[in-house]
């Protein structure tokens, strides 16, 4: 197996390739903005390697299913994402993709839904869908469990900032229970869905048990948000401003 995380473009998704013998999926490319200069990055990092065979998003937004017609069409391949999320797209949603926060269009997209737990078998790698809403109500990670790694999107967006759950389809009690979910998981690293890996039982547990004891006490607080968030309206960057977690 070959995974590589290629660190994202302005407000980009980071964008993943997983290779195995004999294919290769890519997962979450980003927006629409950077779609000519993403494909060109994957298909420089791809060269040698088996063909692409989808296009796998974790989540509906714009920041991450963006390019993902583009790569599509060019490539000849379909796009994955949950039911929950595969009318927005076919919609070209503005609302619940987000990319009206972006002062941009959803690019209208033909997608494949994925089924519960289905698996792509890449050849010496299989990729499990998992099912973690909370973030959005189709928020999925790709679960690749003989190496211990979980492609999680936003449901962790990067070390040391805790997931959003204040957006549209976004709920606080499906991200708790997404959290703990994986936390049962035997996870060697989480590709996190805007910054770097984490890496080791012992980091991955720490981030998740952290992620886990906050949304706890935003439900023991009625749902309420920490007051130093901004509203996720006024700008297209929803992550949390330093200090990342509320003192």
């Amino acid at each position: 197996m070959r995974l590589l995380r290629l660190p994202s473009i302005h407000h980009d998704s980071s964008c993943v390739i997983i290779s195995g013998d004999d294919a290769s999926v890519v997962v979450d490319p980003g927006t629409s903005w950077y779609q000519l200069n993403v494909r060109e990055r994957l298909e420089a990092a791809l060269d040698g390697m088996p063909a692409v065979s989808a296009v796998l998003l974790t989540h509906r937004h714009f920041d991450t299913a963006g390019a993902a017609k583009h790569l599509a069409e060019n490539w000849n391949v379909p796009v994955r994402i949950h039911p929950a999320g595969a009318g927005a797209l076919e919609g070209g949603d503005l609302l619940t993709t987000w990319a009206s926060r972006f002062n941009s269009d959803m690019p209208v997209t033909e997608v494949i839904p994925l089924e519960e737990s289905e698996r792509f078998d890449l050849g010496g790698v299989v990729i499990t869908v998992l099912h973690l809403p909370g973030h959005t109500s189709d928020s999925v990670g790709y679960w690749i469990a003989d190496r211990g790694v979980l492609i999680a999107g936003d449901l962790l967006p990067k070390p040391g900032h805790p997931a959003r759950w204040d957006l549209p389809t976004g709920c606080l009690p499906d991200l708790h229970s997404s959290i703990e979910a994986v936390l049962e998981l035997n996870l060697e690293s989480i590709v996190c869905g805007h910054g770097e890996w984490l890496h080791g039982e012992e980091q991955v547990r720490t981030e998740l048990e952290r992620h886990r004891d906050f949304l706890a006490g935003c439900m023991e607080d009625e749902g309420g948000r920490p007051a130093d968030w901004p509203r996720p309206h006024p700008t297209c960057s929803w992550l949390t401003p330093k200090p990342e977690w509320p003192q």
